[in-house]
């Protein structure tokens, strides 16, 4: 599955994976900084942050090969990932949640590493030795944020060793600068980042979550999804057009086009009739977005369109009402109207 952008998942950590990962391994960040902040020398105060970046960047690359492999004999469906993506998004909600210290009950989201883990953990952020941030490091592996989580089932997906490993390689790389601003801030005894930093990460992760939640509602082929609405409540015209438009049909087939840009489908809505064989012709020009990546949930079709080029996929309705289509992540829909 080769279809995923590597800066994408860079921009992607870069933006909401990094607040996220912070939120649950800034304290180990933290231990690995305050301890050896006394001994090194003015300009060596950013080894230890370093040597932590270092660990968490060598050990999720690792973990990204191995994904990769285990990818080659399995295959998620469309409906699968976007429940994941659902599950992500209630995930998100209790992390911020509990950054917010909205009820006790919401402590049950946070992650917590394994005792063995913790152990390790508390003996390393003692030591005066260099080598201990990059340990701390490595065991954030243990401690994925949500965010994550969702990239892992993108390397997953890659079904390629070598694309699992270069797709954790960015996504981590990518959250890298908010760990080193992080990291220069507690050097720097900006308390008052550190005071107003849960509230901030709060909010983003709202966000994200009802970004992720209406995304995996979309990639499980429901119709209720955000833009829908919006498109209902702004161009409810559209809708009621697409409805009572004539099908064309040519010896027995039914053949629509849909058009691929960098922000989704054109047209968003196409009628069809019920148990009749469909030839839909997919055209891209220039399209680097995840919308080349068009899947039918319902019917587990996926297919990988090219940058520039014309697509054909067929397939036959045979249940009436709305059968809908997305890109692999849920973020640009559509819908085919099935009629008698």
């Amino acid at each position: 599955m080769s279809d995923v952008n590597l800066i994408t998942i860079f921009l992607t950590g870069l933006t909401t994976g990094g607040l996220t990962c912070l939120a649950l391994q800034g304290g180990l960040l933290t231990s690995a900084i305050a301890v050896q902040q006394d001994t090194l020398a003015k300009t060596n105060k950013f080894i230890p942050l370093f040597s932590f970046l270092t660990g968490k960047l060598f050990i999720h690359t690792l973990l990204g090969f191995f994904l990769g492999t285990l990818g080659q004999t399995l295959t998620l469906s469309p409906i699968t990932r976007g429940w994941f993506q659902i599950i992500i998004g209630i995930y998100l909600l209790g992390i911020a949640g509990n950054l917010l210290e909205l009820h006790p009950f919401f402590r049950y989201f946070v992650i917590k590493p394994p005792k063995f883990l913790a152990k390790i953990a508390r003996n390393e952020s003692k030591s005066q030795s260099i080598f201990a941030p990059f340990l701390l490091g490595l065991s954030t592996v243990f401690i994925p944020c949500a965010v994550t989580q969702a990239t892992e089932v993108i390397a997953i997906g890659s079904g390629n060793p070598l694309y699992g490993a270069s797709i954790m390689f960015a996504f981590i790389l990518g959250t890298t600068p908010t760990f080193v601003i992080f990291g220069f801030l507690l050097n720097s005894g900006a308390k008052a980042f550190q005071r107003f930093f849960p509230k901030i990460a709060a909010v983003t992760l709202l966000g994200m979550s009802i970004y992720s939640i209406n995304n995996g509602v979309g990639l499980t082929g429901s119709v209720y999804t955000l833009q829908n609405f919006y498109q209902a409540a702004v161009h409810p015209n559209v809708l009621s057009a697409a409805i009572n438009k004539e099908v064309i049909i040519k010896n027995g087939i039914q053949e629509t086009q849909i058009t691929v840009t960098n922000n989704g489908y054109t047209p968003q809505v196409i009628t069809l009739k019920k148990d009749i064989p469909v030839r839909l012709t997919l055209n891209t020009i220039d399209v680097q977005s995840c919308s080349r990546s068009f899947t039918i949930p319902a019917l587990n079709i996926q297919k990988l369109l090219p940058e520039s080029g014309e697509t054909i996929i067929e397939f036959t309705p045979h249940n009436l009402g709305a059968l809908a289509f997305s890109c692999s992540m849920g973020m640009y829909t559509g819908r085919f109207n099935i009629v008698d």
